[in-house]
């Protein structure tokens, strides 16, 4: 049976402390007229047994107890009838006994407490995992429902908005704006569809990251928003995994989504370089800026892009103030290129 060495004595310990008292027991025995059970005090040597490593240090106690019993029945001659000396002896026997048998119940039941106890630990433990793992998860959602499918849509408002007919005559440029926002709620509803059905296997056929990132600044660029540039080094997709470039996509689509809503922005720059052995990602504009502080207490964005930027292990900056535009910057380390042998 497995017990925590921790809670009980070694065997020898238990032995010195039984025989400590026991001699001093026996000698009272002898010392004693025999209408005097002092012998009944070895039920105290068998309480002490009880913090043994060993069951079976019990029953060894038990056993030597009944021996010094016997024994100091026959160094102490007897003064009494022999009846009540059989019926002291007898009955100190039995205590003795009796007590081994409630002490090692007394263990067994310890014992599967302790092991319940360590079952309910782990049960705990597993839930809590479980539970974090779902908090996880749903602040993971949270995030890309805000980053994806809600700056998505704002993105289509602000298209639909362009080709407001008061606001222009140009119905050829009506009818693209009107084209373009089709394409974006097809895209809306294939990212809907992705998050229904849950996480999938890569595809093939998925864009790569330079790709995908071109795609995603000409989808944002309007005809009434500011007018938004691209600089990308070449062959970056082979140093960005498929999960690095799917956070890098929500962290700029958030960031391009604040600078079309809210800068009143000439222009915008989105570049991603690499330096000095990171990838970095800089979304710039030279609008009306803000206090980035406050705007982290009143919002969910700035707060999602710390997030992820911490979740994939790159430092985020962001500079602003305002009346002087937004700098924002996410600096992701590159694995190393082994060199040449």
């Amino acid at each position: 049976m497995s017990t925590e060495l921790g809670q009980y004595w070694s065997d020898g310990a238990v032995f010195r402390i039984v025989l400590a008292m026991a001699v001093p027991i026996l000698l009272l025995d002898t010392l004693t007229p025999q209408e005097m059970p002092p012998q009944m005090l070895y039920v105290l040597c068998i309480l002490v047994s009880i913090r043994s490593h060993r069951e079976r240090t019990i029953w060894a106690v038990a056993i030597l107890c009944t021996v010094l019993t016997v024994v100091g029945s026959y160094l102490n001659p007897p003064s009494l009838n022999l009846a009540v000396i059989l019926f002291n002896r007898i009955t100190a026997i039995v205590l003795i006994w009796l007590t081994a048998v409630l002490v090692w119940q007394y263990r067994q039941t310890y014992e599967r407490l302790l092991l319940l106890k360590k079952e309910l630990e782990a049960r705990v433990e597993q839930r809590t995992q479980e539970l974090s793992r779902v908090f996880e998860e749903r602040e993971q959602l949270n995030r890309n429902l805000h980053d994806d499918i809600l700056q998505s849509l704002y993105a289509v408002g602000l298209t639909l908005e362009a080709s407001d007919p008061p606001q222009t005559t140009d119905f050829p440029q009506v009818t693209a704006h009107i084209n373009q926002a089709l394409n974006q709620l097809k895209l809306v509803m294939r990212q809907i569809r992705s998050y229904i059905a849950g996480p999938q296997p890569a595809r093939d056929e998925e864009k790569p990251f330079d790709v995908a990132l071109a795609t995603l600044v000409l989808s944002m660029t309007l005809a009434q928003g500011p007018h938004l540039r691209l600089t990308i080094d070449p062959g970056l997709s082979d140093n960005v995994s498929r999960e690095q470039a799917e956070s890098i996509l929500h962290f700029v689509r958030e960031a391009l989504s604040n600078c079309l809503r809210h800068s009143h922005a000439q222009q915008g720059f989105v570049t991603a370089q690499r330096r000095n052995g990171f990838l970095r990602i800089e979304i710039q504009d030279d609008g009306v800026g803000f206090n980035p502080d406050a705007a982290r207490k009143d919002g969910q964005g700035l707060s999602n892009m710390g997030a992820r930027a911490r979740a994939l292990g790159a430092d985020f900056k962001i500079v602003s103030w305002p009346g002087h535009g937004v700098h924002i910057a996410l600096d992701l380390p590159l694995p190393q290129r082994s060199s040449p042998s």
